[in-house]
């Protein structure tokens, strides 16, 4: 299937294509010519948010399962607890249609995005790590996320990565877990969509092959090699409350697990950050 350009979404982006000033910041001449991926592979313009386009393409039956949306930036992008995503061009910003999760699998879906995205990285030498439940880290420092959207029976993962740029550490929140920094070099010498390519094509194999031939409580193992701070004492957080304790792993059911003043907890909800 060739590569797409995204129409006119009103409100959402103007219509995108080859000819585009910004389409050289998503892909080459050379890979457009070259390219016939078996999934859609849309490109986007700037726009409100890669997942406002990619619900709009699914509700006009132009998003399968593994299909996804590749903008140059957003002006509205959002992270976990609808947090604005600093959204600079040169940065990946893209969403993925999933398949629908079976039951016992859905509340480990932005876990399993996470494993899948972190292995991917790892195979083009990046030595990230996955913060519970959706951030991704190098050396510490957040250079990515997942947020994951369901509207009826669309499922899409919200994917940002920083390869050029980063927020700077004044212009964060006060109440951040970790700075922030950008993968770099680590990822030189490919397009945004080459590297887009390349982490889809892995993904949905492992992703699949977990869903079809395991379980969570196998998957909650498998998924250690990959956890920031596990092993460590760290602090989960919410509006309400704050649990503190040595961090031993994930429940099948995706929650976190501290060994706690007082017992074993399983929180499925807060921010976490590691003891100071």
């Amino acid at each position: 299937m060739p590569i797409l350009w995204s129409p006119e979404i009103p409100g959402v982006t103007e219509a995108f294509s080859a000819r585009h000033p910004d389409a050289s910041l998503l892909i080459t001449e050379g890979e457009i010519a070259s390219y016939r991926p078996p999934e859609r592979f849309w490109l986007c313009g700037p726009c409100s948010s890669v997942l406002d386009a990619a619900m709009h393409l699914a509700r006009r039956g132009e998003l399968d399962v593994w299909d996804s949306v590749l903008a140059t930036r957003q002006w509205s992008g959002r992270g976990q607890l609808r947090r604005n995503w600093v959204s600079e061009q040169g940065n990946l910003f893209a969403a993925l249609r999933l398949p629908a999760s079976p039951e016992p699998w859905q509340n480990m879906v932005s876990i399993l995005t996470g494993w899948v995205l972190c292995l991917g990285l790892a195979e083009l030498g990046a030595p990230v790590r996955l913060k519970w439940p959706n951030d991704i880290l190098l050396h510490g420092r957040k250079v990515g996320g997942i947020l994951i959207e369901e509207r009826g029976d669309v499922l899409l993962a919200g994917i940002g990565l920083n390869l050029a740029t980063c927020p700077d550490d004044a212009a964060m929140r006060r109440d951040r877990a970790c700075e922030a920094a950008a993968l770099g070099d680590l990822t030189a010498g490919m397009s945004i969509f080459g590297l887009w390519l390349r982490l889809v094509n892995s993904g949905r194999v492992r992703y699949s092959r977990e869903l079809s031939d395991s379980t969570p409580l196998e998957f909650s193992q498998s998924v250690e090699r990959v956890l920031a701070y596990l092993g460590t004492v760290v602090h989960v957080s919410d509006n309400r409350s704050s649990v503190c304790g040595v961090f031993t792993g994930v429940s099948p059911d995706g929650g976190i697990v501290l060994d706690a003043q007082g017992g074993r907890r399983t929180l499925h909800s807060g921010s976490l950050r590691p003891q100071e």
